[in-house]
Parts: C-alpha cells; sequence; structure tokens
C-alpha cells in the first residue's frame, strides 16, 4: 500500500481559531480553520486498491508552513473538504435539472496542532492589525501505508 501525500498552498485563516486551549497536565493544542486559495496538490493518493482501514497509520504527519518554508507547527488530526457549488439548469422540454458546476471552496481544519515556532501565533494575530501582511500558509499531510 502506498502512502497519501496532500499538499495545500496559500491557507489562510477561516472560521473560529483556538489561541490557546489549555488542560492541566496536557500539551497545548489549538484548533484552527483555514480557507485555501489554490487548488490542492494531490501528490499521491492513498493506494485504495487492496483498502483495509485496519492497516492505516494516523495520520499525524502534518506539517504547517509558512510561505518562506519554515516550520510553524505540527499538526496531529486534520480533515479537508471541498464544497462544490451548481447552479439549477432545466432544458426545455426535460423534466431533469441539471447541476452546472459554478466553483468550488477547499477548507482544511486541524482539531488538533501543536505550535513548534512562535512565528505562527504572530502572523495570525498580527494579521488582525489595520495595514498588517495576512498570515498566508502552506500545509502537507501525509497518511501513510503499513
Amino acid at each position: 500500500m502506498s502512502d497519501g501525500r496532500y499538499v495545500f498552498r496559500s491557507c489562510v485563516p477561516e472560521g473560529n481559531i483556538d489561541i490557546a486551549n489549555v488542560k492541566t497536565g496536557d500539551i497545548i493544542t489549538r484548533a484552527w480553520s483555514f480557507r485555501v486559495n489554490e487548488p490542492p496538490d494531490l501528490q499521491s493518493l492513498l493506494d485504495s486498491g487492496t483498502f483495509d482501514p485496519r492497516h492505516i497509520l494516523r495520520g499525524y504527519d502534518g506539517e504547517l508552513y509558512d510561505g518562506d518554508g519554515n516550520f510553524l507547527a505540527e499538526v496531529n488530526e486534520w480533515q479537508a473538504q471541498s464544497n462544490f457549488e451548481n447552479t439549477d439548469y432545466q432544458p426545455a422540454g426535460k423534466k431533469i435539472k441539471w447541476g452546472i458546476p459554478q466553483g468550488y471552496s477547499v477548507t482544511l481544519t486541524f482539531t488538533e496542532t501543536v505550535v513548534k515556532d512562535a512565528r505562527l501565533l504572530q502572523k495570525i494575530i498580527g494579521g488582525l492589525d489595520d495595514g498588517e501582511e495576512d498570515a498566508v500558509l502552506n500545509f502537507m499531510g501525509v497518511l501513510r501505508g503499513h
């Protein structure tokens, strides 16, 4: 079974971002949501020819980088979703309505993020100030096959 490698570029914060989620005795983790502003690069898909979910290792090889390639965070749990938008079209004399693709968006959600470099929070929080550059990040996730 081959590994699955997914790359998401030009990610900008969207929705709720955990600045801190503190529990006594635990590593500080944070949940994040991003809008992906470039088409996902599926460099290699997980081989599903003999797909057995019991043999897939956890996908905790997620890494978040800034635009300069600096490693900022380890992402232990993540999810990517596409949202497709269609317009209805009903040809004359037809009862069926066709869906005409108009666009899509991709949302990347991290449910466990371990910050390794304080610049990540500085970029996110700094982007809130007027006139400051927005945080634009890149993410690579790998699902390792057995």
